[in-house]
């Protein structure tokens, strides 16, 4: 159960710097694409926008931490070795390879620099916050 409400706890801190960082780059990007002007047309307002896209990030990466925190917790029993500077080994690689499935697509992208920053973030917080902080509350 420790797991689950780790990923949680992480899910909710990743949500709390991705929403801002989402609206910014909507807003930046405005200009340029056709897809940012159908999300935020030129006036929107940022704050209402980081809001709504904070809601959304909320509900999308809390659910997503409990998922990564049922897998760690599955992994916990059968494979507990440490390695990497995680408490567990196969399950940083796990996510390790997760990541990397969703970003090799992301870098053809224009705002690659937000996606590289975003696959860190996703890295360090679920790869090793994660088993960290479910291991200190056991």
């Amino acid at each position: 159960m420790e797991e689950v409400f780790a990923g949680f706890v992480v899910g909710f801190a990743i949500s709390i710097v991705v929403a801002p960082a989402a609206a910014i780059m909507l807003i930046r990007s405005n200009s340029e694409t056709g897809a940012a002007q159908r999300i935020a047309p030129p006036g929107t307002n940022i704050i209402a926008l980081s809001m709504f896209l904070h809601f959304l990030a909320f509900l999308l990466l809390t659910a997503l931490g409990m998922i990564m925190g049922m897998a760690l917790a599955g992994i916990e029993d059968r494979r507990p070795a440490s390695g990497l500077g995680s408490p567990n080994l196969a399950y940083t690689l796990l996510v390790i390879s997760l990541t990397a499935v969703v970003l090799i697509p992301l870098l053809i992208v224009p705002w690659r620099r937000y996606a590289i920053a975003l696959t860190v973030l996703f890295l360090i917080g679920f790869g090793w916050v994660t088993p960290w902080l479910a291991q200190a509350a056991s």
